[in-house]
């Protein structure tokens, strides 16, 4: 399976008083990570919403947490695509800085309309896209 790789630096605003990452900011990073892999693929989000009137919406999410990140370390995020069916995604991102892993995140996307607020199928080439893998490093 395809990885898309993004580095993310973890500034002050991102940690507590001890320099301690939030837990909530792996969620902003995951957020940039998976952003920037349908980037990298040549279908951003914002293609998907004004071509179809669609945008992926999280539904679900897992994290588990093995160590923290620190400030000032550089955290690589690797996306990678597990499962695509009509309507969702169900994405892995692994989270590593200064040879260690992180966290490791499970999140399902959801394809929702815009003007509606329902589900609605993926469209073909962001579905295609996932259905293959991410593509390449960044």
């Amino acid at each position: 399976m395809n990885v898309h790789r993004h580095d993310l630096r973890v500034y002050y605003g991102d940690t507590d008083a001890g320099g301690v990452m939030y837990h909530a900011a792996y969620l902003n990073f995951a957020e940039r990570a998976r952003t920037e892999a349908l980037r990298a693929a040549t279908l951003p989000h914002a293609q998907m919403q004004a071509e179809h009137g669609v945008i992926f919406m999280v539904r679900r999410v897992e994290i588990e947490y093995f160590r923290p990140a620190l400030l000032d370390d550089v955290v690589t995020i690797e996306t990678r695509s597990l499962a695509c069916s009509a309507a969702t995604v169900t994405l892995c991102q692994d989270f590593s800085a200064r040879g260690a892993q992180l966290a490791t995140a499970r999140i399902v996307l959801a394809c929702v309309r815009l003007a509606t607020g329902t589900a609605s199928r993926i469209p073909p080439a962001w579905r295609a896209l996932l259905q293959a893998g991410l593509p390449g490093t960044s």
